[in-house]
């Protein structure tokens, strides 16, 4: 070739996507691998690296991650279509002709025990606390297949604690005792998933992150609740033809990662 420049081939390690990854892999390896590890994390790169892998306990912690990450992927399915929101077209715990005086009253006092330390924090008093919480809007949903429906709430105010995209959502079952919590979180939307557990169909709720990306946290019920069961992150193309697009679905990724830093490299 002009100038006597000769061409090297293409390594994996020289588009490494997984700088995690950086000190699990051996420092040479063959110029004839073709693929990263993020395209086929069993290509020939990977294969001649096993055995360093499952000698530094990090490097294999990392490994088992991404493949269960790939696994929960594989796992969940959403159908965005299919999402259910609560807003003020629906009935308010005090307007609502479901419910007798004594569910009612029942039902406000479970709704404050939840508002009131963070509305009595920003200065409201007892009689507004109430008041808002009377204007929470519900709906009955039977989610349990031998079971009773059960009510799912949400404020619809930013002094009921909505930030303008989210809002507290809850879960209430009717007991001797008054409403009893499922579940206390946020979210924008829920979607009742064809899926279930002990009795009760799984949840996913919805959270906004941006204008193209969402949080979905999926719920089971377990021991009387619906427990946190899965964290996901939803992200939307822009729309075509008007048409809004099947989101890319994946699980969400560590806010921080409880592994030590790789070491650095001594110098010499």
């Amino acid at each position: 070739m002009a100038g006597g420049e000769k061409t090297r081939q293409k390594s994996c390690r020289d588009d490494m996507p997984i700088p995690a990854f950086q000190g699990c892999l051996p420092a040479r390896l063959p110029d004839d691998c073709k693929q990263s590890p993020a395209d086929a994390l069993w290509t020939r790169c990977l294969l001649l690296s096993y055995k360093r892998i499952m000698r530094r306990p990090r490097c294999l912690l990392l490994l088992l991650i991404l493949l269960s990450s790939a696994a929960l992927a594989a796992d969940f399915t959403w159908n965005f279509r299919n999402q259910e929101v609560i807003g003020r077209d629906d009935p308010s715990v005090g307007n609502t002709s479901t419910l007798n005086e004594s569910d009612r009253a029942n039902l406000i006092n479970a709704i404050i025990l939840r508002l009131d330390k963070p509305m009595a924090e920003r200065g409201y008093d007892n009689d507004r606390i109430r008041e808002i919480a009377s204007t929470t809007r519900i709906r009955s949903v039977k989610l349990g297949a031998d079971s009773e429906p059960v009510i799912l709430a949400t404020s619809v105010s930013m002094e009921g604690g909505c930030d303008g995209n989210n809002c507290p959502f809850w879960i209430f079952q009717s007991s001797p005792d008054g409403y009893v919590s499922l579940l206390d979180t946020v979210a924008a939307s829920y979607t009742v998933q064809p899926d279930s557990t002990n009795g009760f169909s799984d949840l996913v709720m919805m959270q906004h992150s941006s204008s193209s990306e969402s949080k979905l946290l999926l719920y089971r019920y377990q021991d009387g609740k619906y427990v946190d069961s899965g964290c996901y992150t939803a992200t939307f193309a822009p729309p075509q033809d008007g048409e809004i697009q099947e989101p890319a679905v994946a699980p969400c990724k560590s806010e921080k990662s409880d592994l030590p830093d790789a070491p650095t490299p001594a110098k010499l």
